[in-house]
């Protein structure tokens, strides 16, 4: 795909005001953190005291508060009780909020892989892995693997027949990646598996996972959004977000494959960059069900975070990247 040479500042052009200095008030620890991993490209080497910062910061340290031997956020029996409160939709809040691995999600993750999986290696609930293709299981296993890659797992035999299961339906059995809720492609579940591929580390990247990512980023290019109408829904981003996808997320997953440079792609940076403030922030559009530090309706770190991202991988960076 050809590409087009743009100066490495244009996404300050696009955004008007610089937001990175209020991406940096620890007031958040998290979207400091990731914006230091991943605007300014800092090791993680550097970052323990800014991690641990994180899983001090209060909300988060309640959250690590809740958790017991027993039952971890929810039932041990099924990680998927609860959705976005319980173990599975926890552990995945951690991962969104990019925090290193720590004590308590050691044993999640075990119970998630050990319990959390079908016969086929896929992540879906006990109904989907009972029912197969009938129910909906690639969101889960985009999320689940994310989750594993984030908190050292990646290379499990258990998550790798996870990782193999969405290579085979992605690249040899696409029609196993309609969702029946959907009633057919869900852009929603694609997105999600093509956020697992790419952040797995790339010098462990396949031929298999490289063409999957193009297979999926294709789709996604492909997919028709209504933005106006059945999928307006799309322009009200949030964080943190369970299976439901946003903009800014669709964004920034897909500015990571070579379809930045798509036309399509372009429209939707249009889009994302409609949903601006003044100030050049993102405000959180629809509630959340943990996490309410951020209010509904006004600027949000984390959004604001992902939509620079989302540029700077687009049109690269020379003010913070080294």
């Amino acid at each position: 795909m050809p590409s087009t040479r743009v100066p490495a500042t244009r996404w300050l052009e696009l955004v008007k005001r610089d937001p990175v200095p209020w991406l940096l008030d620890p007031a958040n620890p998290s979207a400091r953190l990731l914006t230091l991993r991943h605007l300014f490209k800092r090791a993680e080497a550097t970052l323990h005291e800014e991690n641990a910062r994180l899983l001090a910061w209060s909300p988060i340290a309640l959250l690590r508060e809740h958790w017991n031997h027993v039952n971890f956020w929810g039932r041990e029996h099924d990680p998927y009780f609860g959705g976005a409160l319980g173990n599975f939709g926890t552990l995945y809040l951690f991962t969104q909020i990019g925090a290193s691995r720590f004590p308590e999600a050691e044993p999640a993750c075990e119970n998630l892989l050990n319990q959390g999986r079908g016969e086929d290696g896929r992540f879906a609930t006990a109904r989907a892995a009972i029912g197969g293709d009938s129910v909906p299981w690639l969101c889960y296993t985009g999320m689940a693997l994310q989750i594993m890659w984030r908190f050292g797992y990646g290379n499990d035999l258990r998550a790798r027949s996870a990782l193999a299961a969405l290579l085979h339906a992605v690249l040899l059995r696409p029609e196993q990646l309609a969702c029946p809720i959907a009633n057919g492609a869900c852009a929603h579940g694609l997105v999600k598996a093509l956020a697992a591929l790419v952040s797995m580390p790339a010098e462990q990247r396949g031929a298999d996972e490289e063409a999957a990512i193009a297979v999926l980023g294709e789709s996604l290019i492909n997919h028709l959004f209504d933005f106006s109408g059945c999928d307006a829904d799309w322009l009200q981003p949030t964080f943190p977000r369970y299976y439901r996808s946003d903009i800014v997320e669709l964004c920034r997953v897909v500015a990571q494959t070579d379809f930045r440079t798509h036309p399509r792609f372009q429209g939707w940076l249009y889009l994302l960059l409609s949903l601006k403030t003044e100030e050049g922030r993102w405000n959180k559009a629809r509630p959340t069900p943990v996490l309410f530090e951020e209010r509904l309706h006004h600027p949000s770190r984390w959004l604001t975070f992902e939509a620079i991202h989302a540029l700077t991988l687009t049109y690269g960076d020379t003010i913070y990247a080294p």
